[in-house]
């Protein structure tokens, strides 16, 4: 039986009033979000919980972040960071680290570093590397050379106090050195590149909506910046009510079958003390390093509207440390109540 014209007709106009199911999956390129002459400011907030060895104690630091894009050509891009109006308070425990860290803070304020990207907007270098060391380095002296004293405070009462106030002398003597050991190039370039490095992680990449993805991106050691094993899952979400607007959501965790060297010289450096070969027996099972993190940015222009990461870093009673990081675009309507809302 051969179909009449008007048959055909009447299915061919319900077929495209049909809705329809099948469908490819919207997919978002994310652009890199820096134009030259654009200045983008941030109102920031660390907020740091150290549990280790049962005494906990909550600092949190807020200030405002400024980046100007002053590059951006074939070779790469040049972004000023400045930090100012930096503030830090003690919310829960013992006080003593912010009263230390407070001067430093302020002697900071405003410093520029300027973050080098390439030409796909990925992390390339701090180019006043140099520079930063040298400033940091200036702010810690004094404090560290008013606080050497309480260090040889709680020795033993039988110690003779000359004996002390010798490793006293040798201590200041020293200091430069000790510093050095503790400010190195590699551990300041690491952080003061960690928001850059998440702003333009994902710059470039292509991704659908929903879909998660799992790369083996390494991570960087919390203080040393060394490169360590690690997984990285993400996806890619729209904003409800706000199509300009996508996020990505991301976790990052240390490869625990690493090799153990690498592990127990990553214990070492959250402990705070190297320990001897003899006692790296087996492997770190208790050793823990992961972050998570958003970003939400605008989907014409890569533009970054908040950034939130989390480091959780622990080994067993010794380290337990939980370090938030926020950046919110200043003058932008969403609120952070909002997005911890719209977690899944």
């Amino acid at each position: 039986m051969t179909a009449s014209p008007r048959c055909i007709a009447l299915c061919s106009a319900l077929l495209f009033a049909m809705p329809v199911f099948a469908h490819a999956a919207e997919q978002v390129r994310v652009p890199l979000g820096f134009k030259v002459g654009d200045v983008a400011s941030y109102d920031t907030e660390s907020v740091v919980r150290d549990a280790a060895k049962g005494a906990t104690s909550v600092r949190r630091i807020t200030d405002r972040t400024r980046i100007r894009t002053d590059a951006g050509d074939d070779h790469g891009y040049a972004l000023t960071w400045t930090t100012q109006d930096s503030r830090i308070e003690a919310v829960e425990g013992d006080r003593s680290m912010v009263d230390t860290i407070a001067p430093m803070l302020d002697e900071l304020d405003g410093m520029e570093v300027v973050i080098e990207l390439d030409r796909s907007g990925q992390y390339r270098r701090v180019r006043n590397l140099d520079a930063v060391l040298a400033k940091m380095r200036a702010a810690m002296l004094p404090i560290f050379s008013a606080n050497l004293p309480n260090l040889f405070n709680d020795g033993d009462s039988k110690v003779a106090k000359y004996d002390r106030d010798a490793a006293l002398a040798i201590a200041r003597e020293n200091l430069e050195a000790s510093i050095d050991s503790i400010i190195t190039p590699q551990g300041v370039e690491t952080m003061s590149s960690a928001q850059a490095k998440a702003m333009t992680a994902f710059a470039g990449k292509t991704l659908v909506v929903g879909k998660r993805y799992r790369d083996d991106e390494p991570m960087a050691s919390p203080t040393e910046g060394r490169p360590l094993p690690a997984s990285r899952e993400y996806a890619l979400s729209l904003v409800d009510g706000d199509p300009d607007l996508a996020r990505i959501r991301w976790t990052h965790t240390l490869d625990p079958r690493a090799n153990a060297k690498v592990l127990w010289t990553l214990v070492d450096e959250l402990v705070g003390s190297a320990e001897s070969d003899a006692q790296h027996d087996g492997r770190p099972n208790d050793l823990v390093l992961r972050e998570e993190g958003m970003l939400l940015f605008r989907r014409d222009t890569g533009a970054v509207d908040m950034l939130q990461t989390t480091e959780i870093s622990r080994y067993g009673t010794a380290h337990d440390e939980n370090d938030r990081y926020r950046m919110r675009r200043s003058g932008i309507a969403r609120t952070w109540a909002q997005e911890d809302a719209a977690k899944p």
